[in-house]
């Protein structure tokens, strides 16, 4: 099994020797290097590399990305503050430990699902419910050993297209800063079809290589 992303041309494909499990819609970072303050955009590096696993993620880089996917929650109105759910089973305070206010909180969740709420589950992580890990092999051995890295790009959903698709609406994806963009439909297709199992091949092509069905990889 192996997975093939064509960056300019937004594709992945899974293979399996010469014949081809699925083709997914995938949007990477843009071909040069963008101009954000926070952190500028960045292309989705070309190479080599091996899945390791898949997690759920935080990251202190992104606010919304403080607090795990699906990490319970507690609307707390009479003090204006949401609780959520620390990995003891105690509480705490998303506005004292994060700086997130109740307010930000229901108007985030309208700008996904058009309704003013405090949601059971904290649904905003900027990396969905999770994120696939990949990283350079660099002795060969599909293992990460020591002295090898995971990268800080990988796959993963968006709060926006994770809300699309529990409305059933259409999917839009759009560039990232430099992680792999997916349908969350179609992550689930690869996780079923294997793609995404710990060890497996995984090339990002160049931003001017082309796919070309039927051809051999």
């Amino acid at each position: 099994m192996e997975l093939h992303f064509y960056p300019g041309q937004k594709v992945l494909v899974l293979q399996k020797g010469i014949t081809v499990l699925g083709r997914y819609e995938a949007w990477g970072g843009p071909s040069t290097i963008g101009d954000d303050p926070s952190m500028p955009e960045e292309p989705t590096w070309p190479g080599s590399y091996v899945i390791d696993r898949a997690e759920k993620y935080r990251t202190p880089t992104w606010p919304w990305s403080q607090i795990k996917w699906g990490t319970k929650l507690q609307d707390k109105p009479e003090i204006d503050d949401v609780w959520y759910q620390l990995s003891s089973g105690a509480w705490g305070s998303v506005k004292k430990d994060y700086g997130i206010a109740p307010l930000h909180i229901q108007q985030r969740f309208y700008e996904l699902y058009r309704k003013y709420r405090i949601p059971k589950t904290w649904i905003f992580n900027d990396f969905g419910p999770v994120a696939i890990r990949w990283f350079k092999d660099s002795n060969g051995d599909r293992i990460l050993n020591d002295d090898e890295r995971l990268s800080g790009q990988m796959f993963h959903t968006t709060p926006e297209n994770e809300a699309e698709h529990s409305k059933s609406e259409p999917i839009k994806l759009a560039h990232s800063h430099g992680c792999i963009h997916l349908k969350p439909s179609d992550r689930e297709i690869i996780f079923t079809r294997g793609g995404f199992e710990p060890g497996t091949p995984f090339i990002v092509h160049k931003y001017h290589e082309r796919y070309q069905a039927g051809a051999d990889q």
